[in-house]
């Protein structure tokens, strides 16, 4: 998977909405440590 190759990810949320694959794909960051960082705050 790409995430596992990567350092961070960065998240296009355009106004502020996040797709159930994308949620998933956020999760799966969050457990492997990567950093996150979104387009739009999210909250």
């Amino acid at each position: 998977m790409a995430i596992d190759m990567a350092d961070s990810i960065y998240v296009i949320n355009v106004g502020g909405y996040i797709g159930e694959s994308t949620k998933s794909e956020i999760e799966y960051a969050r457990e492997h440590g990567k950093e996150i960082n979104y387009f739009e705050p999210f909250s």
